[in-house]
């Protein structure tokens, strides 16, 4: 009787414990697979974005990554797109440390308007991409 109450009392805590791992994880890969999913498809809605240029209007570095050389800038631009109004747009990059005088104020960059949220403006340079800290706090999800 002594052996079963000794190994009741090792294997309910195992098991409890067990099953909450088992649910910790399976939620941190679904959002792990829809973070996959969101960039996949941010991919697909960028290489059907429209091709402009932009000026930026300012830049400030966010923070840093990969030992200081990578940054997340957020820039403010004055987005220009082929016969339309000129639009002030909001958006974060990360780019190579050595890239940063790409985007000081007043400099002319490549880029890309998102065709169903003309506020989602990609990069298109070589030295930059679209943040995926910005694509994880939320930029708009398709429609379709």
């Amino acid at each position: 009787m002594g052996t079963i109450i000794a190994l009741t009392a090792i294997l309910v805590p195992l098991l409890v414990v067990g099953m909450v791992l088992f649910f910790v994880f399976r939620r941190e890969n679904a959002q792990v697979d829809a973070m996959k999913s969101r960039m996949a498809e941010l991919d697909s809605r960028m290489a059907r974005a429209s091709l402009a240029q932009a000026t930026v209007v300012s830049s400030r570095t966010r923070g840093t990554f990969q030992d200081g050389s990578m940054a997340f800038v957020d820039l403010r631009l004055e987005v220009q797109p082929p016969g339309g109004a000129p639009y002030l747009a909001n958006t974060e990059w990360e780019l190579n440390i050595s890239s940063m005088s790409m985007v000081e104020p007043g400099k002319s960059v490549a880029v890309k308007i998102d065709g169903e949220d003309p506020e989602i403006i990609y990069p298109n340079v070589s030295w930059a991409r679209l943040s995926r800290t910005f694509i994880a706090r939320g930029v708009k999800k398709s429609k379709r």
